[in-house]
């Protein structure tokens, strides 16, 4: 069984697809033509760039590639997180907790599994580490970045209740638990449901691009199931990490609440 190749022609000929949505916004006045055409071309360049290097360095297989790649994945992740945040202290302050937890949800969930359940013929291989550190790290962002807006926004919304709860004897922890816990019950809320409808409303992004690959669909689930249960406890790593560093940028070394300017990038 072999995959299906994708010629330049045929891929232009996708671009059908995108007139279409533009079309459809243009009729309906939704505004978004601009968006959506810079958002093809946009994602055009950045995939057939990545192609190119992933191209090179699969060719040219070596530790320090691999692991430098994987670095600037976590930044760009810690960057992405940290932005647009309001009532925070500022992406400058946001993007160190905002790298730290997506590295350390990033080690904890993809050492084990590299180490003991996939166990490439190396620790190195490209392959295998690139596409699927990138699913674990994108989805560690979007928890970060989540729990960050929550709790940040909801501390900002319920201040004069927080500070009650403060001037009562609460410790800032007591004071805002019920703030983190929605936060982080928000941020693992999408991948769970995922996790109760895989296979019965869509077959998974990975397991679809395997089965189209050629690889038997019994494998392809098998790696499926390991990639749905990295993704379940990355965004609870990251996602309780979050919580904590933002409950602690929240009050200050005499444990009284901070106020935050809204720096809502619009």
């Amino acid at each position: 069984m072999s995959y299906v190749t994708v010629t330049s022609p045929q891929l232009v000929l996708s671009l059908g697809l995108m007139a279409l949505a533009i079309a459809v916004s243009s009729r309906n006045r939704l505004g978004l033509e601009k968006d959506l055409l810079v958002g093809t071309f946009r994602a055009a360049v950045q995939l057939l760039a990545v192609g190119l290097l992933l191209t090179i360095l699969f060719q040219n297989e070596h530790p320090i590639g691999v692991l430098g790649l994987i670095g600037v994945m976590v930044l760009a992740a810690g960057w992405t997180a940290a932005r647009r945040i309001a009532h925070g202290p500022g992406t400058g302050v946001l993007f160190r907790y905002a790298t730290l937890a997506v590295l350390v949800a990033g080690v904890v969930v993809l050492v084990p599994v590299f180490t003991f359940v996939i166990r490439p013929a190396r620790w190195y291989e490209a392959r295998l580490l690139i596409p699927i550190s990138g699913m674990i790290l994108s989805n560690a962002m979007n928890g970060v970045a989540l729990v960050f807006e929550r709790v940040f926004a909801s501390i900002h919304d319920d201040a004069p209740a927080v500070e009650q709860l403060l001037s009562l004897g609460a410790s800032p922890k007591q004071a805002v638990e019920r703030h983190t816990r929605a936060a982080m019950n928000a941020a693992l809320r999408p991948t769970i449901n995922g996790l109760l409808t895989v296979g019965l409303v869509a077959l998974p992004g990975m397991m679809t691009g395997q089965i189209v690959s050629g690889t038997a669909p019994d494998q392809a689930v098998r790696y499926q199931l390991v990639i749905m249960y990295q993704l379940v406890a990355v965004a609870a790593v990251a996602g309780a990490l979050a919580a904590r560093f933002a409950r602690s940028l929240s009050f200050d070394g005499r444990e009284q609440l901070r106020t935050f300017a809204d720096r809502r990038v619009r």
